[in-house]
């Protein structure tokens, strides 16, 4: 009678081996192209591009010329991983850009990241626009890169960079994606957030706007301010299991862990958008470097 439950047992996990196998091949060699849409769907429908309401700087009557998209193949690293594009064209000439752009280089270029990427395409506007960010069809879109200062461009683009990181990097299982495990700590679907939560389980008032702005918003607290996000997580289980979160699944090696870029003590109960938080460029620039 043991022989033959135990022969069950093992019938059991054999075919639930098999048919995990089968469903993984589908996803990921037969229906790739259903993925690909559905991220589509999300990159219109719900990741909202980054606006900066508190400027005056409101979209104008000019015309951004988007078929001007000359692919710029000398980089600081390898234009293998990363083709960054100028419109127009003479922007990559212009000195003043320069702090812009290698901030954003050297962030893609750490040990943590450049192994993680591959093929992604970057556009430098120098137009205004009504966003200072967007992600569309793959691809990271600035805009009006001298509205902002140096420090805020990059606390964006690693915002935007998140969104990318989450929606095609992020390792990908059989029936359940990584980021999954994000996304059930505070919200039942895309933008309807679990019964019982509060202000303080989130870490800005962008962060609440749906689960994928949540995913780049905390990201972007964790990359940045890391050791106030620890400090607010210590009143709220809910934010500290999605600082637990990126040192589980995301940065295994204590990576950001540190406040040496900060520039003040204060931790506010509240932030509208966490890239309008300030921080030492050239000290998060130098810890990137080590």
């Amino acid at each position: 009678m043991f022989s033959i439950r135990k022969n069950s047992f093992l019938k059991i996990i054999v075919l639930t081996l098999f048919f995990s196998f089968l469903i993984f091949i589908a996803k990921n060699y037969f229906f790739w192209w259903k993925e690909d849409f559905q991220n589509q769907i999300i990159e219109e429908q719900f990741i909202e591009p980054i606006v900066d309401r508190t400027s005056e700087n409101i979209i104008d009557n000019s015309i951004i010329n988007k078929k001007v998209e000359a692919k710029i193949l000398e980089n600081l690293n390898s234009a293998e991983k990363i083709k960054y594009n100028y419109i127009p064209e003479e922007l990559n000439l212009e000195s003043d850009f320069f702090p812009y752009f290698t901030s954003i280089d050297t962030f893609l270029f750490t040990s943590f990241i450049q192994d993680k990427i591959n093929n992604i395409n970057v556009f430098f506007y120098k137009e205004k626009s009504d966003v200072r960010w967007k992600m569309q069809n793959k691809k990271l879109k600035l805009f009006w890169i001298y509205n902002m200062k140096v420090y805020e461009l990059l606390a964006v683009w690693v915002h935007e960079f998140w969104h990318f990181f989450d929606l095609y990097i992020l390792e990908k299982k059989v029936s359940l994606d990584i980021s999954d495990y994000f996304y059930y700590i505070s919200w039942d679907w895309v933008s309807t957030i679990k019964a019982g939560q509060e202000q303080k389980d989130f870490v800005s008032w962008y962060a609440l706007t749906n689960k994928y702005e949540d995913f780049a918003e905390s990201f972007t607290y964790y990359i940045l301010h890391n050791s106030d996000f620890y400090s607010k997580s210590e009143d709220s289980s809910i934010l500290r299991a999605k600082y637990d979160f990126f040192s589980k699944f995301v940065f295994r090696n204590d990576e950001f862990k540190s406040d040496n870029y900060k520039t003040t003590t204060e931790i506010k109960k509240y932030y509208r958008d966490i890239t309008k938080i300030e921080f030492s460029l050239e000290n998060f620039l130098q810890y990137l470097k080590k």
